[in-house]
């Protein structure tokens, strides 16, 4: 996937100065960056699991921005975070919170 956050600068500008949402599943930050396309970056904590759920996890985050990539305003940076509840649930829930973020961050 292209476009996405991948410098520890960003990732901290994120978490210190961008504004903040969170839900069961994951926290969300987001904020407006110099470009032309929106950029997405995950994280997920090694306390979470082996690489193999790390993995996973990031994965179901990537699907379920992707089904709302094309709706999302271009210009922003957007962090996502996963929280410990999202390794034992199912793709729906973090679909439906990927869903409310973007709608509550105003960016869809």
């Amino acid at each position: 996937m292209k476009n996405t956050v991948k410098l520890n600068r960003e990732f901290t500008y994120a978490y210190k100065k961008g504004a903040k949402i969170v839900t069961g599943t994951l926290v969300f930050y987001w904020y407006k960056n110099r470009q032309s396309q929106s950029r997405l970056g995950l994280t997920v904590s090694t306390a979470l699991g082996g690489s193999v759920v790390r993995n996973r996890l990031k994965r179901l985050m990537r699907a379920a921005y992707s089904a709302r990539k094309d709706d999302v305003k271009p210009g922003y940076n957007i962090i996502v975070a996963a929280r410990a509840k999202m390794a034992r649930v199912k793709f729906a829930e973090i679909e439906k919170d990927m869903q409310y973020c973007l709608e509550k961050a105003g960016l869809i």
